[in-house]
């Protein structure tokens, strides 16, 4: 049997160098030089096209190569019955919590205020609140979502987050479940997306979510492009129901460049970077599933590709 490969480019041969020292065993192929597909029953790919595994009639293990696996099971060829693990680890996880303090921190310490007022040679004083008294709320918790909730929490924010099911993280007041939204976003300031993209999920960024925000609210969202309903959100930024938004993630992305989104004042754009994989975490995370395929074991980050995470 072989694995087959299609990496992501910015990590050069380095990555794929990586894995084939990590794997010497194992007969390892780069797209689009798969040979026969039957022989392929490990696959690990950045981006596919829709039906881009169809050929593989043997595939028994699809890796992604990061946290995010929303964009393969989209793909309405994805087969099923197959087993599907993503890449994520501490290190990962932690790059995504840097992101969530560090714009919750600008966003409470309402840095945008000084940085207009240096422009305008302004020594304009304002009075900060304590972390105490900023209610934060984590969408998701996954492994990032309950990492990024335990940071906000220990340096003294009030936090809480919502989830499908029910959790309990310390010092973290959790709710779950349709029932506890509202209870949820009604004392919520700073809203931080960290959910899964499912059926369930998609669009949850919308009207009706800010809305239910108190007024004047901030939103942050570092999960899936499909969350978010764009146009709600610039509504929503013009009529002050939220005070500012950070997105890392859009419908379309590379987001355009004649967008009007660069635009729309108190909105910060980055172009999805709110956590990155590491070479190693990848190569580490991706190898030792495949071992642990091979002997039988279970298996790292496995995916329930019915749920979509």
């Amino acid at each position: 049997m072989a694995i087959l490969t299609w990496l992501h480019n910015a990590y050069g041969r380095d990555l794929i160098d990586g894995i084939r020292a990590a794997l010497p065993d194992e007969d390892i192929r780069e797209w689009p030089e798969a040979g026969n597909p039957d022989d392929i029953d490990i696959c690990i790919v950045f981006r596919m096209p829709p039906g881009f595994l169809k050929p593989f009639r043997n595939l028994k293990l699809m890796s992604a190569t990061g946290a995010g696996i929303d964009h393969y099971l989209l793909d309405p060829d994805f087969p099923r019955g197959i087993r599907m693990v993503r890449v994520v680890d501490h290190d990962f996880a932690a790059r995504m919590a840097d992101y969530v303090l560090a714009w919750t921190l600008f966003h409470h310490r309402d840095l945008a205020h000084f940085l207009a007022a240096q422009a305008r040679h302004d020594w304009a004083y304002k009075i900060m609140r304590s972390a105490s008294d900023v209610r934060v709320g984590v969408m998701g918790l996954g492994q990032m979502g309950r990492l990024a909730a335990e940071r906000l929490a220990a340096i003294g924010y009030d936090t809480a987050a919502w989830s499908r099911s029910p959790h309990e993280v310390p010092s973290v007041t959790c709710f779950h479940g349709a029932g506890g939204l509202d209870d949820f976003l009604g004392r919520t300031e700073i809203l931080v997306n960290l959910l899964p993209l499912t059926h369930e999920t998609r669009g949850i960024l919308g009207a009706a979510t800010f809305a239910r925000m108190p007024a004047g609210g901030v939103v942050i969202s570092a999960a899936r492009g499909g969350h978010l309903v764009e146009a709600d959100l610039v509504a929503a930024l013009q009529a002050g129901t939220l005070r500012a938004a950070t997105i890392d993630a859009f419908p379309t992305e590379p987001l355009p460049a004649d967008s009007p989104l660069w635009e729309v004042p108190n909105l910060y754009v980055t172009p999805h970077c709110s956590s990155t994989a590491s070479l190693q975490t990848i190569v580490d995370t991706f190898t030792g599933n495949v071992r642990r395929f091979r002997d039988g074991q279970p298996l790292l980050n496995e995916v329930d590709t019915i749920a979509g995470y």
